[in-house]
């Protein structure tokens, strides 16, 4: 009786210490269980980032999640910048680029900052940084511009609020 009740408390530590190994290299999963609409996007997209894969705790997946919104917003507002050159009798086109994605990228590093000291904050900066791509589409709608360059590059910034707010979401506050 002894031995069985030994052999069982083993396996029930080899257990529990093999499923807190493999629950941090699947941070992201649970991440994407809360994105309910996208979560195959969401799962396709993580699994091909390897610092994503490799966090280890929730506040280094959400301040990646977070670099990668930094550095996606301004590239969209580089490639929108170009474009109103290209086009300078739109005003959409320069309100996007200028005004509005000077709010994505400052909402994606206020997401960053507050991290350490605030996540409810950090959570609703993350999620309103998708109020640029969103409202820049609008703009552009109304001066009958379609561009499926811009919008796509919207629809990815709005994915990686969306992904940057569940991360942040999984923090203590």
């Amino acid at each position: 009786m002894n031995a069985s009740k030994s052999l069982l408390f083993t396996l029930s530590l080899i257990l529990l210490s093999h499923a807190a190994m493999s629950s941090s290299s699947n941070l992201y999963e649970s991440v994407c269980q809360d994105v309910v609409d996208d979560s195959q996007r969401c799962l396709d997209f993580f699994k091909g980032e390897p610092k994503i894969a490799s966090a280890k705790s929730f506040k280094k997946l959400a301040k990646v999640v977070l670099e990668m919104g930094v550095k996606k917003g301004t590239e969209v507002q580089n490639m929108l910048k170009e474009m109103s050159k290209e086009n300078p009798n739109s005003a959409a086109i320069k309100q996007c680029a200028n005004e509005l994605y000077d709010g994505v990228v400052g909402s994606f590093k206020s997401s960053l900052a507050e991290l350490e000291q605030d996540a409810l904050t950090a959570s609703y900066d993350a999620k309103v940084a998708s109020d640029g791509p969103t409202t820049c589409d609008r703009a552009l709608a109304s001066e009958n511009i379609n561009n499926p360059t811009i919008t796509n590059a919207n629809k990815d910034v709005s994915f990686l609020s969306t992904l940057s707010f569940f991360a942040v979401s999984k923090l203590p506050v």
